[in-house]
């Protein structure tokens, strides 16, 4: 009885190091694939919850323009414009809100031509606007957290 005790203790006291080493990918290789799920799955999280700016095309509306000493429209070069209705709308802009064309002065020649059309006829000169995008940020934190504090 005393002799398998003895056995027994050499065994833990004296372990097969060859059988244990062998051993340890099987004790490792759980703990990578658990650490590899946890941080995945935390910037996955993240990745889904997180609030993003928004995005949108910029007040189309059209603002009255300038006018001279006798009352008439003053359009500015390079900017769409409207004479019908006397009003000037955002840079890229190609049709009014009613649907008709807008025009636009050259900059360089100020001869007058459609918005839509890219190069000046008179002087060559190629004005290729798109429209303007305003990002919208969050005005403050989100609700909830300390917000509600």
């Amino acid at each position: 009885m005393i002799e398998e005790l003895l056995k027994i203790l050499a065994l833990i006291i004296t372990p097969d190091w060859g059988a244990l080493i062998l051993l340890l990918p099987l004790l490792i290789a759980p703990l990578v694939l658990l650490w590899f799920l946890a941080t995945g799955g935390g910037w996955g999280v993240v990745a889904l919850t997180k609030r993003r700016a928004q995005l949108r095309f910029a007040d189309a509306t059209p603002t009255p323009p300038q006018r001279d000493a006798e009352g008439r429209p003053l359009y500015p070069a390079g900017r769409p414009y409207d004479p019908r209705a006397a009003a000037l709308y955002p840079v890229g802009a190609t049709r009014s809100n009613s649907g008709e064309p807008l025009l636009l002065a050259c900059p360089g020649c100020s001869a007058v031509r459609l918005a839509e059309v890219t190069a000046c006829a008179a002087c060559g000169m190629e004005i290729r606007v798109r429209p303007r995008v305003q990002i919208e940020r969050p005005a403050g934190p989100p609700p909830g957290g300390a917000a509600r504090a």
